[in-house]
This record gives structure tokens, sequence and C-alpha cells, in this order.
């Protein structure tokens, strides 16, 4: 050992030559990286240029999730994991030079082979895709970055396989470092073949054809698809304006204004003379109260948009539904003759019916009933004819007093407008003439109206409906059909005491006592200081011939202030 010690070759135990050593075993680990650097082609360190950092965010800005993508072109498209979008409300990308780009719309996504195709707003560094892919035994390279620097892990195809006919799916040989989950496979050429994605199963390294995703087409249904609603982050307008408009409804029928908001943007950015954009957005201020913003968001329409009679008409319309069913009263600038004036600029521009029909309603809600009773029966003998005209009319004549004879005769005119057979789209006028019947003192003829109303709105009807309808059947003697009503509108609302006291006071009405007490019983139980209960199971007890029952029941509804009570009291005493 001592001999070993001072051999020259180990120096004097001084640890020299060890260093020594280690540096040189430093340097031949260099070089040897440095071959396999010098070995990977040089396209595939190009394409490195194409990959990013995808980060996705919750509404509160928190981070929710981070993944790895390619560009496939030079124009903000680019395919990653769909997983991280899931309840996301934003995102983000850094590509490979430090640069920040928003996601701002999705073609389109596929959870069961976890990828999605999205567009970010800025000029991007695309990667081709390879169309012929690669076979068992060849060579892919594993692209990633970190610090600004590509790296790229050479990687052996081990298993090739085709899904859809069309599309490669791959298992690689590779021992791939943590983070770089999505992260792109490329050929020699420097072409993606597929992103990366571990096994949930084994320790095999997969790849899915970035081509799938690619191919990934969008429509005006695409903002229905489940995946993409669920993400904050809105679906690609189609190039069709048509299209377009569909995928804009459907969007602000799912009750989202965060992401209704980011489509009409995106609209607007798609069709910039297109007045639908511009509609929508001032609707949207509108219901946010911004009437100042909306003014000026439908004033840019005027300019912008061809043809300006829709801009003027849509401008109109959006101040008078304001006057109408708005409660504010601090923004000014908006009145009725304002909104007559945007009708009358549409019209000048383009006569068309329309226009003369928003025109009659500004009227009418001014407070000239004969005025705009005149229009709307001008309008009936254009091409313009519909419903609604006669419907109107009938409540102009209403608010004349004139007599229910005329009023009903234009309402029937109203149901014999309507397109047969009768869809939905006749049901107000069903309800109307049903109303005007009623209030004519003309109730089995109004119930028939009300049934078919029910008929024609398929079930789709509330409580307020079958109570309303029930009122009539008593009024018409019908009362079975008037114990059915009411019980249907005490199902669709369980906790309102008044609807059962309608109930339990037809049932006495009718001689059903036992079903009065118990529908009285359950009043109490729901509501013990409703003092309809009492006096209503009183009732029904002292026509059962429980009169000492009845009589204290009256007394605790008079008690808590029932106006009835005494009377009974001294009737049944």
């Amino acid at each position: 050992m001592a001999c070993c010690l001072h051999c020259p070759y180990l120096g004097d135990g001084s640890g020299t030559i060890i260093n020594d050593m280690k540096h040189i075993l430093i340097f031949v680990q260099l070089f040897i990286i440095s071959l396999v650097g010098y070995a990977q082609p040089a396209a595939v360190k190009n394409a490195g240029k194409s990959v990013f950092t995808l980060s996705t965010f919750k509404a509160d800005g928190s981070l929710l999730s981070t993944s790895r993508g390619v560009f496939i072109d030079n124009e903000g498209t680019a395919v990653s994991a769909w997983t991280p979008f899931a309840g996301a409300d934003h995102a983000v990308v850094v590509d490979a030079s430090g640069k920040r780009m928003d996601v701002d719309y999705i073609f389109g996504a596929n959870d069961l082979h976890d990828m999605v195709k999205f567009h970010v707003a800025g000029k991007t560094t695309g990667c081709k895709l390879s169309t012929g892919g690669v076979a068992s035994g060849g060579k892919v390279w594993l692209l990633d970055f970190a610090k600004g620097k590509s790296n790229a892990m050479e990687g052996t195809v081990s298993k090739k396989e085709t899904f859809s006919n069309k599309y490669n799916y791959y298992v690689i040989s590779l021992s791939a470092p943590e983070n770089t989950e999505s992260c792109p496979f490329v050929d020699a050429n420097g072409q993606v073949v597929g992103l990366m994605q571990p096994s949930k199963t084994t320790s095999d390294i997969h790849a899915t054809d970035v081509r799938f995703a690619a191919d990934f087409q969008v429509s005006g249904l695409s903002a229905n698809d489940p995946l993409l609603r669920s993400t904050n982050i809105p679906a690609a307008l189609p190039s069709d304006k048509d299209q377009a408009l569909l995928s804009m409804m459907l969007t602000m029928q799912q009750d989202n204004p965060t992401k209704y908001g980011r489509v009409v943007d995106l609209f607007l950015n798609r069709f910039p003379t297109a007045v639908d954009g511009y509609n929508a957005r001032a609707q949207q201020q509108v219901d946010n109260g911004q009437y100042a913003d909306a003014a000026r968001t439908m004033e840019t329409a005027i300019a912008k948009c061809t043809p300006k009679d829709e801009a003027h008409y849509d401008y109109a319309r959006i101040i008078y539904q304001k006057m109408m069913f708005s409660r504010d009263t601090l923004f000014t600038e908006w009145t009725l003759d304002k909104a007559m004036s945007e009708a009358k600029a549409a019209h000048d521009i383009n006569p068309l019916p329309l226009y003369k029909h928003l025109q009659a309603q500004i009227v009418y809600s001014q407070g000239d009933f004969q005025g705009a009773y005149d229009q709307f029966m001008a309008l009936t003998n254009t091409n313009f004819r519909n419903p609604e005209l006669f419907l109107e009319a009938s409540q102009c004549k209403q608010r004349l007093q004139a007599p229910q004879e005329e009023c009903l005769a234009l309402l029937d005119s109203a149901i014999a407008t309507c397109r047969t057979p009768l869809t939905s789209d006749a049901a107000p006028y069903f309800l109307a003439r049903a109303t005007a019947l009623d209030e004519a003192g003309q109730y089995r003829r109004a119930v028939v109206d009300y049934n078919q109303y029910d008929s024609l709105m398929l079930g789709r009807v509330g409580a307020d409906f079958f109570f309303q309808r029930e009122q009539c059947e008593v009024k018409a003697r019908m009362f079975q059909q008037a114990l059915d009503d009411i019980a249907r509108a005490i199902i669709l609302t369980p906790g309102d005491p008044m609807l059962l006291a309608e109930m339990a006071n037809l049932q006495i009405r009718v001689n059903k006592l036992d079903d009065a007490l118990k529908t009285t019983d359950a009043i109490i139980r729901m509501a013990p200081d409703y003092d309809e209960g009492y006096l209503l199971k009183g009732l029904a007890q002292v026509q059962l011939g429980q009169k000492k029952e009845g009589l204290e029941n009256l007394r605790k509804a008079q008690e808590k202030g029932n106006e009835q009570a005494a009377a009974l009291i001294a009737k049944y005493q």
C-alpha cells in the first residue's frame, strides 16, 4: 500500500494527480456530449424553435396547469395537451425565445387522445408535420427547451400503430425527464411526428400523431362541444358569417358573460363591417348598465357597417328596449324620440315594413294608441302581415276602451294568420285570446283556448298558468278540471301556502271535506301563522259536524287577523 501511495503516477498523497484525473473525466464527458450534439441533425436543432411552454389559469389569476406544445405554422396555430385547458379561464404560451402570447381561441379538442389545437395572438415559428411518420426501429428526437436553450433527446420507435385509418400512434424507447409531457417528437428532417404522452399503466413513452389535432375543424356548432364548454377560452369562429353567428348565439345561451364577451370580440375582429357584432356588444353593455358605452358602440356600427339601415334599426331597437324595460333614469341621452329618429333613419335608407313596425311600437309607447293602431293595421296589408300585428292592434283597442267584440275580432285574426300546422309560435296568441275571453265572461270558450295554449307549449308552462286556468275553470263550474290544475300548480310551487288554501277552498266548495281537512293540516304545518289555514279548517270542521273544533279554529283565524272570521263565528255559534 505504501509503495502504491508513493507511485509517481498517483502523486505524493496530496491528491493533485487524482484531481487532474477528475478533470480529464469531465473533459471526456463533455467531449462525448459534444459528439452527441454534433451527431444531432441540424434540422432537429432548428425545430426546437417551435416548442413552447403553456400555462393555464383560473378566473382569479392563479395557476391551473402547465404543459408543453408545438407551433405548426407561423400564424399562431399550436397543438398541445387538452387536459390543462379543462376548467381554465385563460391561458398564455412562452415560446423558445421567451416571447409571451395569449391564447385567444380553440379550434378543437379530443379528451381520449388528450390533444387540443388552438391559436395564440402573435407570429410564431412553426414546425412542419411529418406526413409519412417514422417506421419501427427509426430514430426520433424529443424536443424541449429550458432557460432559453433547446434540448433534444434521441429515442427509438419500438412500435407503430395506426388509428382512424390515417394517423400514427407510437411507442418509443426513451427515458424522458420530468416536465416533458406534450413535448414534440420530430424525425431527422425536423418534422413533427407526435406529442409525447407517458403511459398511465407502464413505463413506456407514447406519442400521438400531431396531424390528428392539426385536422381539427371548427363549425358553428363547436361552441356546444362539451369539452369546449368546460373552458372559458372560446371556440374559434368559422369563416362563414352565418356559421359564426350560430356560434355566437350558442355561446350566448350558455349564460357565461365572460366567454360570450370574448366570442363577441372574436366576431368583431373577423367581421368588422357586420352590424351583428356591434349589436351583440351593445346588448351586453346595456345589460351591464353601460349605456354610454353602448351608445358609442352603435355609433361606431353606423359609421363602419354596411348596410347602414341595419345599424340604425338595431340602435333604435336597443334604445326602445331600454326605455321599456330599464328603470334607469340617470342616462338621459336615450329617449323614445331618439329611438324614433333612428328607426326613421333606417326606413329612409331602406323602406322595409320591419322598420315601420318598430316606429308603430314606439308610437304606442308614447301613448298615441290611435296612431299606433292605424300603423299596425296598415302593415297588415303588406307582405309583413303576421299575427303579432293583430295582437298589437287589439292592445291598442283595449287602451282606447273599444268594445270587447272589436278586441276579440282582432285576436281571432291573429290566430287565423298563424301558420299551420300550429306550433309553439302560435301559443301566445291563444293565451291572449283566452285571457280576453275570460275577462269578457266567456269562460268555457276561454278554457278551450287555455287548453290549446297548454298543448302548443308541450307542457312547458308554470304554476302561474295553471292557477290562471283554474280560476277560469271555477267560474265555468268545471270543478274537477280546476282541482287538477291547482294540484299541478302546487306541485310546481310546493312551498306556497296560498295555493294550498285555494285547493282547500275549492274542496270545501265541492264538498270534499275530508280532503279539505288534510289540505288545511298541511297549510298549518307549513305556515302556522297563516290565518287562512285555520279559517278553512274551521269551515270544513263545522260542515262535517265538528262544530266545537271548527269554532276554535275560526277563533284562531280571528286572532291572527282574518277579517272574515268574525262573521263566520257569528253565523255558526
